[in-house]
C-alpha cells in the first residue's frame, strides 16, 4: 500500500520525538509524546530537510530546544516552590526562525507555525498603533520585538493571538482564524499551567493581560473576568516574594505589569478589589514625552486660566494622570453597581459616596500639571501624521480627557437622581441640588462628544474599548435633552447622538462586544420616535425601559453575547422590565433674561409629580424635569477649559 502524498512529504516521527530518539507514535496532529508533555508536534517536510542543509538544522535545534525547555518547566512547576524555580527568561527561551534562502515567502503551514522574527515588526507595528494604552500600558516599545522573540513561547503566542485580531500579513494567507486558535490554544494552556501552580513572573502575567483582552474580543467576559482576577492574584503574589532591584528597566516592567493588571480591574471588573485596595504600590509606568510645542497663537475661545502661573504641580508623566482617571472610572462603575442593587444614598451629603467621588475628581483636576490641558497641548491644531508619530502620548492624554468628562456627567446623570436615586422612599430632594447635576451632566457630557468630534475631523480612530463603554454610557444623557424644548439644546443632543453611533459603528468593527450598546441606543432613539407623546402644557412624555439604560451604564460581567441560545430575540432579556417615563417639558434660558424675553407659562400641569412616589416599584414611574431645568445658564457656561 503506498503512501499518500502528504506522508511522503513529511517525516514519519515529528522532531520533539525524534530529537529525543524515542519512538514516535506518528498522530496527527499531535502525537501522544507531545500531548503528554504539551509540545509543539511538528512533522518537517523531508525535502526541506534535505535542501535547507545546515541552516535547517539550526532552526530545528532552536525550536525543539524551546519545546524540551517549555516541558521541563511545566514539569518542574509541579515538584518545586515559586522561591526556587529560576526566571522563566532563562529556562523557557524562544528563538523564532529566520527566512532562509531556500524559503524566502514561508507561510503558516505545521512547517511554520511561527512568522519568522523579521515579520515579527509588522505585529509589533500593530501592537503600537492599535492596542497599545488602548487600554493598557503592558509593554515598553524600546526593543519589544527582540523581547517577543526571545521571550518564553505563551507569551509569544499570547501576543500573536491579539495582534491578529487587530491586522494581519500576507504569512497567514487567509488562515488567520486558524492560527489565532492555535495560539489561543498553546497561550492559554502553558500560562494557565503555570499560573496555577504559583509562578508569578512578569512574563505570566503578561500573558494573562493578552489573554484577558483577546477574551473581552472574543465576547467572553465571564472567561476575562476570571483571568483577571487570575492576574491579579498572581501579581500580588510577584509583590510579596519578589526582591528588591534598582534596575530602572526592571523596575519599569515590574510597574507596567502592576499598573496593566489594575487598569483590567478598574475598567472590566470594578466589583472585584484586590489591587485596587492594595497600598503598597510602586511608581507609574515611564511616560512619553511632552509633544513638541506648536507656534504660539491666541484663541479667543480658551481664556486664561484661573490658577496662577507659575506651575506649581510636578509633573508626573502623562501615564499617571491616565491611570488615575481610570481608577476613578472603576470606583464611579461600583457606585453605579450599587444603586443598581438597591443601595440608595442621600447624595448631597458629605459622608455620600457621591460626594466622595466629587472630591477626587476635583483633586485629579487640581493635580493636572497645566502643560497637558486642552489648550496648552492644541491636539485638534495638529496633523494626524504627528499624533501618530507621538501616539504614546497621545492615546493615554485623549483616554484621561474623555474619562475626565464621562466620569463627572454620569455621577450627575438626570436618570440616576431622578428616576434611581429617588426609590420609594419618600425622602424630599433638594432643589438646588438637582439643578447642578442637570447643568454638570449636560456640561461635560458635550465635552465627551466633542472629543469624538476632534477625532473625526483628524480622522484619527480610538480602539479603546474602556472609552467604548464610556462613551455609549455617556450617550444616555444626550438622549435625554434631545427632548427639551430649546432648539439649541435639542439640536445638540441629537448631534451628539449621531457622533456617538458612527463612533460605537467604528469601534464595534475592532470590539464586538461594543455592537451590544449600539443596538440598545439604536433602540432608544425607536422608543423615542415611536413612544415620544406630546401633553398638555406644550410638554412631552416618553416611556422607555430603565433596564436598557443600566445595560449600558452597569453592564453585566457575564452578559450572554448576541446570537446565543440564551439571547435570540434581540430586547428580549428586557421586555419584562417595568417602563420608566419621564415627563420633558425642558426650557433652557438665561435666568436674568426670563421675565423680559419668556411669556408667561401656564401652571405645570404635573404639579409636584416629581415628589410623588408610586404606591409600587413595578408601577410606571413619572418624573416632571422643569422646574429642574426652567433656569439653566445655557450662555453663560461653556467658558470653562478641560
Amino acid at each position: 500500500m503506498s503512501l499518500s502524498g502528504e506522508q511522503q512529504r513529511t517525516r514519519q516521527a515529528c522532531e520533539p520525538c525524534r530529537r529525543k530518539k524515542s519512538k514516535c507514535t506518528a498522530e496527527r496532529p499531535a502525537c501522544s509524546f507531545c500531548q503528554r508533555l504539551n509540545l509543539q508536534c511538528v512533522y518537517l517536510p523531508r525535502e526541506q530537510a534535505k535542501v535547507d542543509g545546515h541552516a535547517n538544522r539550526v532552526t530545528k535545534t532552536v525550536a525543539i530546544s524551546s519545546q524540551e525547555n517549555t516541558a521541563a518547566t511545566l514539569e518542574a512547576s509541579t515538584a518545586q516552590s515559586g522561591e526556587s524555580r529560576e526566571s522563566l527568561s532563562t529556562e523557557v527561551p524562544n528563538m523564532l526562525p529566520r527566512v532562509g534562502r531556500s524559503d524566502s515567502s514561508p507561510c503558516f503551514a505545521p512547517s511554520h507555525l511561527e512568522p519568522p522574527v523579521e515579520i515579527l515588526n509588522h505585529f509589533v507595528e500593530v501592537y503600537r498603533t492599535r492596542i497599545h494604552f488602548q487600554p493598557l500600558p503592558l509593554f515598553s516599545l524600546e526593543g519589544l520585538r527582540n523581547r517577543l522573540a526571545s521571550s518564553p513561547r505563551f507569551l509569544l503566542h499570547s501576543f500573536l493571538a491579539l495582534s491578529l485580531n487587530f491586522g494581519s500579513h500576507e504569512f497567514y494567507r487567509g488562515r488567520e482564524q486558524e492560527a489565532v486558535q492555535f495560539y489561543t490554544r498553546f497561550a492559554e494552556d502553558g500560562t494557565m499551567k503555570l499560573a496555577v501552580e504559583g509562578i508569578s513572573k512578569i512574563e505570566v502575567i503578561e500573558s494573562l493581560c493578552l489573554l484577558a483582552l483577546k477574551d473581552l474580543f472574543g465576547q467572553r467576559p465571564a472567561r476575562a473576568w476570571m483571568t483577571i482576577g487570575t492576574a491579579s492574584r498572581l501579581d500580588t503574589l510577584r509583590r510579596l516574594t519578589c526582591p528588591y532591584t534598582s534596575d530602572a528597566q526592571s523596575d519599569d516592567r515590574s510597574a507596567r505589569c502592576y499598573w496593566s493588571v489594575f487598569i483590567l480591574e478598574k475598567a472590566f471588573s470594578p466589583q472585584v478589589l484586590s489591587l485596587s485596595s492594595s497600598q503598597d504600590t510602586p511608581n507609574y509606568p515611564l511616560s512619553a514625552p511632552f509633544p513638541s510645542s506648536l507656534p504660539t497663537y491666541r484663541d479667543e475661545n480658551c481664556p486664561p486660566d484661573l490658577h496662577v502661573p507659575e506651575e506649581v504641580n510636578k509633573d508626573l508623566g502623562i501615564n499617571a494622570y491616565h491611570i488615575e482617571m481610570v481608577s476613578v472610572w472603576g470606583d464611579l462603575t461600583r457606585y453605579l453597581h450599587e444603586i443598581r442593587s438597591g443601595n440608595v444614598e442621600t447624595p448631597w451629603l458629605p459622608e455620600s459616596t457621591h460626594a466622595k467621588l466629587s472630591v477626587r475628581l476635583y483633586e485629579c483636576d487640581s493635580e493636572l500639571p497645566q502643560r497637558h490641558l486642552l489648550r496648552n497641548v492644541c491636539f485638534s491644531k495638529r496633523s494626524i501624521a504627528e499624533i501618530m508619530q507621538q501616539q504614546e502620548y497621545w492615546s493615554p492624554w485623549l483616554a484621561m480627557q474623555m474619562l475626565s468628562h464621562a466620569s463627572p456627567a454620569i455621577l450627575n446623570h438626570p436618570f440616576i437622581h431622578m428616576v434611581a436615586m429617588r426609590g420609594s422612599r419618600g425622602v424630599p430632594q433638594s432643589r438646588l441640588f438637582l439643578q447642578q447635576t442637570v447643568d454638570l451632566a449636560l456640561f461635560h457630557s458635550g465635552w465627551v462628544f466633542q472629543f469624538i468630534q476632534f477625532c473625526e475631523n483628524l480622522q484619527y480612530e480610538i480602539n479603546d474599548p474602556l472609552i467604548g463603554h464610556a462613551v455609549a454610557a455617556t450617550a444616555t444623557i444626550p438622549w435625554l435633552f434631545q427632548f427639551a424644548r430649546d432648539p439649541k439644546v435639542s439640536k445638540k443632543a441629537y448631534d451628539d447622538l449621531g457622533r456617538c453611533e458612527r463612533f460605537l459603528s467604528r469601534i464595534s468593527s475592532t470590539w464586538p462586544h461594543i455592537s451590544r450598546k449600539l443596538e440598545i441606543l439604536q433602540h432608544l432613539q425607536y422608543v423615542a420616535k415611536e413612544k415620544l407623546q406630546e401633553v398638555s402644557g406644550g410638554s412631552a412624555m416618553i416611556s422607555f425601559q430603565p433596564q436598557m439604560f443600566w445595560e449600558l451604564l452597569d453592564p453585566n460581567v457575564c452578559q450572554v453575547p448576541q446570537g446565543s441560545p440564551s439571547s435570540q430575540g434581540g430586547t428580549s432579556q428586557v421586555s419584562n422590565v417595568p417602563d420608566a417615563r419621564i415627563r420633558v417639558t425642558t426650557h433652557f434660558v438665561h435666568p436674568l433674561l426670563d421675565e423680559q424675553a419668556e411669556q408667561p407659562h401656564p401652571p405645570n400641569p404635573a404639579g409636584n409629580a416629581m415628589y410623588s412616589f408610586p404606591p409600587s416599584p413595578d408601577d410606571l414611574e413619572q418624573v416632571c424635569l422643569d422646574e429642574i431645568f426652567g433656569h439653566f445658564p445655557r450662555d453663560e457656561f461653556y467658558w470653562l477649559q478641560c
